[in-house]
């Protein structure tokens, strides 16, 4: 088969988004928003979705198919092994069929572990809580512009109509409209946000808020009250690119300073071992109190030594 077609458009993701956590994030988000894949099957008359546990299976196989230390290494995803034959698929497909379709055998329930303790339980997956936190009904993300809260919603309000949603400088409350008041989320935020400016959608039995930070900062908490985070673990990955140009024009210039300097310095010390001394010398004194030079990048060019 001929994958340069979707290596093209894979890569496409994958340069835009920079990372593999990201790449990951935009092929499971589209997979969330676009198809039934997060769908449990909840009985025999739900058409759509996956019994319990199918799911995790064919992510499984699908990520043996090219682990080279796998036993599948010498067989192709696409094709069969060495000898002809066509490689066993890692996990049985489910295929749906519609209701005036055959369906030749009653499909059987698969068993399932039961759940662990922890977030292994969660109803949100990993990337719904990237460098934020977790909690029963509902998680939050964040990058060092904006946050994204996810809610889940109960069953008779997953509409907007039955839905009253206030979003304020540094407060959001979700309830439903009418009485007797049923709260799904409330809360004041850690930090202000920029809440003229923030959107929100229902995705299946999800609410969906976004909005962008009124400073540019990494927050330890989402709600006032909310445990605090391990902010060793925030991914604080920022690209240059996504810098204002002041600052990357900055940033290069202090580059391109370091790279002279460390050129004369190189040819100082291969042409004049005295020369060396002095400008260690000149470099353990750049940043001493007292000196013109403190907080400047070292630049031994506007020193004239003997």
């Amino acid at each position: 088969m001929d994958f340069q077609r979707n290596d093209a458009m894979l890569m496409e993701i994958l340069q835009d988004r920079k990372t593999i956590t990201g790449f990951l994030d935009s092929i499971f988000g589209f997979l969330r928003r676009n198809t039934d894949f997060y769908h449990t099957k909840r009985d025999e008359a739900d058409k759509i979705g996956f019994p319990k546990g199918v799911r995790d299976q064919i992510l499984y196989g699908a990520m043996q198919r090219y682990d080279p230390d796998c036993l599948l290494q010498s067989l192709t995803a696409e094709g069969g092994a060495d000898d002809g034959e066509t490689a066993p698929p890692a996990v049985e497909e489910v295929v749906l069929e519609s209701e005036d379709g055959p369906q030749d055998e009653e499909m059987k329930p698969i068993e399932s572990q039961p759940p662990q303790k922890g977030k292994e339980q969660s109803k949100f997956s990993p990337s719904d809580y990237k460098n934020g936190d977790v909690f029963e009904t509902h998680c939050w993300s964040q990058t060092l512009k904006d946050v994204e809260v996810q809610a889940l919603l109960p069953k008779d309000h997953q509409t907007a109509k039955k839905l009253h949603i206030s979003i304020q400088a540094q407060h959001i409350k979700v309830s439903s409209k009418h009485s007797p008041e049923t709260i799904i989320l409330e809360g004041n935020l850690s930090q202000r946000i920029k809440h003229k400016e923030a959107v929100w959608t229902i995705d299946q039995n999800r609410l969906i808020i976004s909005y962008d930070k009124a400073k540019e900062l990494w927050w330890d908490r989402l709600f006032e009250g909310d445990p605090e985070i391990d902010s060793k673990k925030i991914e604080c990955e920022r690209y240059i690119d996504d810098l204002p140009e002041e600052t990357q024009a900055t940033i290069e210039k202090l580059r391109v300073q370091q790279l002279a300097a460390d050129k004369q310095q190189n040819e100082i010390q291969t042409s004049s071992p005295d020369q060396a001394i002095n400008l260690d010398r000149l470099k353990a004194a750049w940043d001493a109190e007292g000196s013109p030079f403190k907080g400047q990048p070292f630049d031994p060019s506007i020193v004239r030594m003997s």
